[in-house]
């Protein structure tokens, strides 16, 4: 919706390797359910979760 707040948002700098852009992206279109309560292994050092509150 225009002008509605974020509900969360994604940021890539120009030296992040286009597969992994790609790969996010495509994640993004699959319709699979994502479970959200926990990040995927390994993803620890490199995601920034900022939790609203």
């Amino acid at each position: 919706m225009l002008g509605a707040p974020y509900l969360w948002c994604a940021g890539f700098s120009a030296s992040v390797p286009h597969e992994l852009v790609a790969a996010f992206a495509s994640s993004l279109a699959a319709p699979v359910p994502v479970p959200r309560h926990t990040l995927p292994q390994g993803a620890k050092d490199r995601l920034t979760v900022v939790r609203r509150g």
